[in-house]
């Protein structure tokens, strides 16, 4: 039997409070293609917008080494899309229309990486300074933090150090990953 925060004596028999539990239901806005998961679907998509965006404008500038590390990080935020819809699944594709989203978004994302390494292998000089450089741009701090706060939310998904499952801290923890992912887009310059 555990103490109640009640101002004294002992719990009643039956009630205990339990160390690390939170007080927290799953509202419907926390839940399964809830308010929480669109929103980070938005977040993603503006961040892979965003980096296309910047990408182009780093194109025009003949920033051989961004250009290569936009097109590679632009692969992050749209398999993050594919992931938080269950490609397609989740707005009720057949397992054959599943099936086509990932092909094609594998598709997509093969002939990215395959760009990004032509250009930055064939076209950028001094490449292990053009990596030293890019390991400490902004872009990179900031996909450094979201990758670090999406660790943090899986704490919540899956219960671990004690917490206990918490479907609405794991999706505000991912937004704000997400919203991570869209100021390293908007910082790719």
């Amino acid at each position: 039997m555990g103490l109640v925060a009640t101002g004294c004596g002992r719990a009643p028999s039956n009630t205990t409070a339990k160390i690390g539990t939170l007080p927290l239901t799953t509202p419907e806005i926390a839940a399964e293609n809830g308010l929480l998961e669109n929103l980070q679907v938005v977040l993603l998509l503006m961040a892979t917008l965003l980096f296309l965006v910047r990408t182009y404008a780093l194109f025009k500038t003949n920033n051989l080494a961004l250009l290569s590390y936009g097109l590679f990080v632009t692969t992050f935020p749209f398999i993050g899309v594919g992931r938080e819809v269950s490609f397609g699944s989740a707005v009720g594709a057949s397992a054959q229309g599943v099936l086509a989203v990932q092909v094609l978004m594998g598709s997509v994302v093969g002939a990215f990486l395959i760009v990004a390494l032509v250009v930055f292998v064939r076209f950028v000089d001094s490449k292990l300074a053009a990596i030293r450089r890019l390991l400490v741009h902004p872009t990179s701090l900031s996909i450094y933090l979201a990758i670090l706060v999406f660790g943090v939310s899986s704490i919540f998904e899956q219960g671990a150090f004690g917490l206990s499952k918490n479907a609405l801290f794991e999706e505000l923890v991912e937004l704000l990953a997400f919203a991570l992912l869209v100021r390293a887009a908007w910082v790719l310059r």
